[in-house]
């Protein structure tokens, strides 16, 4: 089983440990990960960032639920390189650590934040950020807010679209 196998079958394990499910289809969670690594095998070989995009959730949702997936267990199992990827993608400006701070706020320096990671943590994330926007409602009211903040996003790392990777299909 190579890096990128293992960091599969840890995501589905992760996440599944917590009976997490996608927000607007009920899916599994896992379904998310494996979709954004998909999107990014269309661009790099390169089994650490395949492998972070992956994990890219693991910290943010599961290790507050289940902390046997914290950053220790992915260093262990994947190494540096790939904890440093998926730390980089976890959410620094949390409500729960800026609670004096409102989200327009928050979303304004983490978009900073973003704009000054690595090429294969900003990959990662425009694959996220196109999976996330394929399965929002088109008239719900946070979608409207949420695309908002994507494009705001996407103006300092790019979009996935400028990449002409073309779509992802479940």
């Amino acid at each position: 089983m190579n890096l990128y196998e293992k960091a599969r079958a840890a995501a589905e394990l992760a996440h599944e440990s917590i009976g997490q499910k996608r927000k607007y289809s009920g899916k599994p969670y896992y379904f998310h990960p494996l979709a954004v690594a998909g999107l990014v095998s269309r661009h790099t070989e390169d089994e650490e960032i395949l492998a972070a995009a992956c994990l890219h959730d693991v910290l943010e949702d599961v290790k507050p639920l289940n902390p046997e997936f914290d950053e220790s267990f992915i260093e262990k199992e994947f190494g540096s390189e790939v904890l440093s990827l998926v730390l980089e993608l976890t959410n620094e400006y949390e409500k729960s650590k800026y609670p004096s701070l409102n989200r327009k706020e928050r979303k304004r320096l983490e978009h900073d934040r973003l704009s000054k990671v690595s090429d294969g943590a900003k990959l990662i994330k425009r694959a996220d950020l196109h999976h996330n926007s394929t399965e929002m409602p088109s008239d719900d009211g946070f979608t409207k807010l949420w695309l908002k903040e994507k494009k705001e996003l996407e103006e300092k790392i790019g979009s996935w679209d400028e990449d002409h990777f073309g779509e992802f299909e479940d």
